[in-house]
């Protein structure tokens, strides 16, 4: 809220205040509700999911889960010392392997150790009108590879934030990948001249490593 002699502007709680040409205005605050993508959707259903089955769990399935969330540092942790709840690491880890289409997890698993991110490159070609992505390994990893993508946009981006996922790699080789049709099953055919974001990270039992991007154009 700022005051410009005697003047309000700016928001406070539900109100917005306005100096207008038509002199002060107060208005109440618009409430934008935020349309749910069906991606969200099944993110609130598995969470519902794998809350109940953690109440299904024998007591040595639940200590085991608890005893690793000890073990396993939260965000923000470093300041707060705060640490997960057993239940809390079985959705985690279980909700990132359902996002991927892998299957679920009730015994807790041993922490992932992640080598850095094999991903070197992205490759477009077009050759006779036909278009091809591929990924680029500078070398193999034991991990599942998830792929996720933007959609293209004008050559002159540097850096995407919305993305999706559209295809997992399983334990991929050193060498390239196509993705082609993971990504124009999600957002088609990328015109010539745009530029084509994909982002990855390695998956193991449900934990994840940290993002890498890489980008190309389309020619």
């Amino acid at each position: 809220m700022k005051i410009r002699r005697g003047k309000q502007t700016g928001t406070l709680d539900n109100t917005v205040s306005v100096d207008s040409k038509y002199g002060q205005v107060v208005r109440s605050r618009p409430r934008r509700t935020r349309k749910d993508t069906e991606a969200r959707q099944r993110a609130r259903i598995n969470c519902a999911y794998y809350a109940q089955i953690w109440r299904t769990l024998t007591d040595e399935q639940q200590a085991g889960w608890t005893a690793l969330a000890r073990r396993t540092p939260c965000r923000g942790s470093e300041e707060t010392g705060a640490r997960m709840h057993g239940c809390q690491l079985l959705i985690k880890l279980n909700c990132a392997l359902a996002a991927a289409g892998l299957p679920r997890i009730l015994d807790a698993p041993k922490p992932a150790k992640f080598g850095p991110n094999p991903v070197k490159a992205l490759h477009l070609t077009n050759r006779e009108g036909q278009l091809k992505l591929e990924l680029e390994l500078e070398r193999a990893t034991g991990a599942c590879l998830l792929v996720l993508g933007s959609r293209p946009c004008s050559a002159g981006i540097s850096v995407r934030n919305t993305y999706s996922i559209i295809g997992l790699l399983r334990a991929p080789k050193r060498g390239r990948h196509e993705i082609t049709e993971f990504y124009v099953n999600k957002f088609g055919v990328p015109p010539a001249g745009t530029r084509v974001f994909i982002r990855t990270r390695q998956l193991i039992n449900g934990w994840e490593d940290e993002f890498k991007d890489v980008h190309a154009r389309v020619p």
